[in-house]
């Protein structure tokens, strides 16, 4: 299903991102992938497999980042000793950046910046949420972006408010 077309150059002014994965992220992505895979190919007609740009198979991939996070802040509240959730926090902030680098949603800027406010880092949450209002301003979804966001069901408005207020 996927990794059947050339890759493109990124555009002029941007460079290519390498993003490498731990194993518990590698396993996420994977089951995502599988899922979708899954899905497109039970629709696909008898002998053949589906095929999905490039820019399609990073939205999966930042979504199983997402739902690696999801579960990590489910974890977190019934983990009673703080290194351990300070631990989950930081794997939850890594993976999210990831997602951001493979998919640049500006949600994931805005979760990043919730993260380290969880972990008492004030700072780094007001410059997290400094770049999320700065790329929520210059972001102009396309399709795919849109297919990924609609999932989310995330409150953009409500979002850059609250990040507003944050870095008052």
């Amino acid at each position: 299903m996927f990794d059947r077309f050339n890759k493109p150059k990124p555009p002029k002014g941007y460079a290519a991102v390498k993003v490498t994965f731990t194993a518990e992220e590698q396993e996420v992505i994977q089951r995502a992938l599988g899922r979708y895979a899954a899905i497109a190919n039970a629709e696909a007609p008898e002998g053949m497999v589906a095929i999905v740009p490039d820019k399609v198979k990073d939205g999966m991939t930042a979504q199983g980042l997402t739902e690696y996070v999801e579960n990590l802040m489910i974890f977190l509240e019934s983990e009673p000793i703080v290194a351990k959730q300070a631990a989950m926090l930081d794997k939850g902030i890594k993976a999210m950046m990831k997602a951001y680098a493979v998919h640049n949603l500006p949600i994931y800027l805005f979760q990043v910046a919730g993260m380290f406010e969880l972990l008492g880092d004030d700072a780094n949450a007001k410059v997290f949420f400094e770049h999320f209002i700065k790329a929520e301003n210059e972001f102009r979804p396309d399709d795919i972006d849109l297919l990924f966001l609609q999932q989310t069901g995330f409150d953009f408005t409500r979002s850059v408010a609250i990040a507003k207020e944050k870095v008052r």
